[in-house]
């Protein structure tokens, strides 16, 4: 093929690629990165206060911080409402954290030989599945944003987190406090850094429309 076709269609093909949608946004679009000073916290022992239950103690599920953007963000593609599963398996949560758009269905399927009951008392989202068997499943819609804290009323070591978001703008706090959120359109944010044994800190935020805003903050 003559070198002079092949130029035009790679500048064709680049052309259509640029007017794909969200094309525009990932170009243009700023990049958050974060590092967080998380205070040290010793793991926490529990033992089953059931019959039947696993004996011994056990070690307080870990729950990954988590990174998001506050609130609906104008020229960010829509959170649509989703399916999501939030499995008990080996008397744990899986995943530990997950996070869903406004309006998302969680599923809570059993894959364990004996009974869980899934509940949670936060105020975005109050709930108990009640104690149900292996191979079924209970479903909650997450009709409001806010983080909701999962546990098991017979394990009380399982836990895990539902953070409930209005834009896709999040990233899980990595080991070393680090975190990476691409893609942002221009403009001033509130950022909120959650965690489930040190709490949360909100912070402002400017994203510019290329380039990079660095965070540092300490939970």
């Amino acid at each position: 093929m003559p070198h002079r076709f092949r130029a035009a269609r790679s500048l064709l093909i680049a052309a259509i690629l640029a007017a794909l949608p969200g094309a525009a946004a990932a170009q243009s679009g700023g990049t958050i990165e974060g590092q967080v000073e998380l205070s040290p916290r010793a793991a926490r022992r529990v033992a089953s206060s059931y019959p039947g239950a696993a004996g011994g103690t056990h070690v307080v599920g870990s729950v990954p911080p988590v990174a998001f953007l506050v609130g609906r963000i104008a020229g960010a593609p829509p959170a649509s409402p989703q399916r999501a599963r939030l499995a008990q398996q080996d008397t744990s949560f899986r995943p530990a954290l997950l996070v869903v758009p406004t309006g998302a269905r969680v599923e809570f399927p059993n894959g364990d030989p004996f009974f869980h009951n899934v509940f949670s008392y936060s105020p975005v989202k109050r709930f108990d599945l009640g104690r149900y068997p292996r191979g079924e499943s209970r479903t909650v819609t997450f009709d409001r944003p806010g983080v909701a804290k999962v546990y098991c009323e017979i394990h009380q070591w399982m836990r895990a987190a539902v953070v409930v978001v209005e834009n896709p703008f999040h990233a899980v706090v990595g080991a070393d406090g680090r975190f990476r959120i691409a893609g942002v359109p221009a403009g001033r944010y509130r950022l909120t850094v959650w965690d489930v044994d040190r709490g949360e800190r909100t912070v402002d935020v400017v994203v510019p429309a290329s380039g990079t805003a660095r965070v540092r903050l300490r939970l």
